[in-house]
């Protein structure tokens, strides 16, 4: 069986936190708040979803 890459979601490059829900309603996970803290990309725990700031 074959499953998909997680998703990559772009995000403004000032940003400091996102917040994952896993994006799909009731079958998605708790919301999580993550901070990039001099990172470009986080990934979430739950759902592998990366979060990466967009490039200058």
């Amino acid at each position: 069986m074959m499953t998909n890459p997680p998703e990559t979601i772009p995000v403004e490059n000032d940003s400091d936190e996102v917040s994952c829900d896993g994006g799909n309603g009731s079958l998605g996970h708790p919301v999580v708040w993550y901070s990039f803290d001099g990172k470009n990309t986080v990934e979430c725990l739950y759902c592998d979803r990366a979060f990466e700031k967009k490039s200058a």
